[in-house]
């Protein structure tokens, strides 16, 4: 008896056909690829992420892992400080949230209309001035004012709304 194929009309596609593609038979003898040029493979390095030729234009970008930008890196400082206003506009949206759903769950008297307004306006200002900090198309002097300007924000919602 003979093996018979599976009765599948489409063909494979994408990785599925490269594999078969490039999978040799069983038993047959493969043979190594002897690299061309003078780029050799580092010994860590497996054959399939070897370098580059040098003949690539030099105005293209170096880029690493994923992606991202060698050599123009945003300083740690700035850094820290947009991960501060991240957390920062967190709270203060959790905070709006709650100033705007507590009474409704509670079903008790609300804060007023201008503690409501004034929360979640706090909260989407907070939340732009960490969207344009955060981007890395702004600029590092406006990243840091708009980064900075997140605390400011907070404290003047708690101080109009909760201390005042």
């Amino acid at each position: 008896m003979t093996a018979r194929q599976p009765d599948d009309p489409t063909p494979p596609q994408g990785w599925a056909a490269m594999d078969r593609a490039f999978t040799p038979a069983p038993g047959t003898p493969m043979e190594r690829p002897v690299p061309d040029g003078p780029t050799l493979p580092h010994v860590a390095t497996p054959r399939h992420l070897q370098a580059l030729p040098s003949g690539l234009p030099s105005s293209a970008p170096r880029t690493g892992a994923f992606g991202q930008p060698i050599g123009r890196h945003r300083p740690t400082a700035l850094m820290r400080l947009v991960e501060v206003a991240r957390v920062l506009t967190g709270g203060l949206m959790v905070l709006a949230l709650v100033v705007v759903v507590a009474p409704l769950v509670l079903r008790a008297a609300g804060p007023g209309l201008g503690v409501v307004v004034g929360h979640v306006a706090g909260a989407v200002v907070a939340l732009a001035a960490t969207g344009i900090a955060a981007s890395r198309r702004t600029p590092v002097w406006a990243a840091t004012l708009a980064a900075a300007a997140v605390p400011v924000t907070v404290l003047v919602v708690l101080y109009l709304n909760w201390w005042a």
